[in-house]
């Protein structure tokens, strides 16, 4: 049975969390902005409505 080079297996795992972590912020940030771009049309078209109903 051959020795386990700790080395090797740490740096394979950190990669992983590493790769998980990158992942995972990319998702949230993603996420975050397309919340306010959809908040804003959202908000935008409410004031439309508010104005159309003002005027009529």
């Amino acid at each position: 049975m051959e020795p386990v080079d700790w080395g090797h297996a740490f740096q394979i795992v950190l990669g992983g969390v590493t790769a998980v972590f990158c992942i995972m912020m990319l998702l949230a940030l993603s996420t975050h902005f397309m919340g306010k771009l959809v908040q804003g049309y959202e908000k935008r078209k409410r004031e439309k409505a508010k104005a159309e109903e003002a005027a009529s």
